[in-house]
């Protein structure tokens, strides 16, 4: 909701889910400054209620010009066409492939996998063990407070 203040004024202005504006506009104004409150409340619903319809028409012309001109199909048939003429894709593929071997050379030598590995199993192991303790400490407790 955004809140625009006016002279001793508050006007809250906000929109609904079909778009529709809703204003609120607290005052402490005389009579005469009500009715004027409520000329702007009438001239900003309209306005804001025009410039949705304006959106809309907008949206629909958009999609209509797309539909007539095909720049979305003429636009992937181009892209299409210089990737077969580069070779931008298999390029690429052959990039990450090689990266991808990179890796793997790298992981054989230093291990780096391996580590991971066993880091991970190790630490499984711990919360585990915690696991089984802190279960096991808990029943210790709990039959000692029964005893007594």
């Amino acid at each position: 909701m955004q809140e625009v203040r006016m002279v001793k004024n508050a006007v809250n202005f906000s929109c609904a889910e079909g778009g529709s504006p809703n204003i609120e506009v607290e005052s402490s104004l005389s009579n005469s400054g009500r009715v004027y409150a409520s000329k702007v409340q009438e001239v900003v619903s309209t306005m804001i209620a025009k410039g949705s319809a304006i959106g809309q028409d907008a949206m629909y012309k958009a999609k209509a010009f797309e539909e007539k001109h095909q720049l979305t199909a003429s636009a992937s048939a181009k892209v299409i066409s210089f990737d077969r003429r580069v070779g931008l894709t298999e390029k690429l593929t052959v990039g990450i492939s090689v990266v991808n071997e990179k890796m793997k050379s790298v992981d054989q030598r230093l291990h780096v996998s391996d580590k991971t590995m066993a880091a991970l199993h190790a630490a499984e192991r711990k919360l585990t063990d915690t696991g089984s303790a802190v279960k096991s400490s808990r029943y210790k407790i709990l039959n000692l407070f029964t005893a007594l």
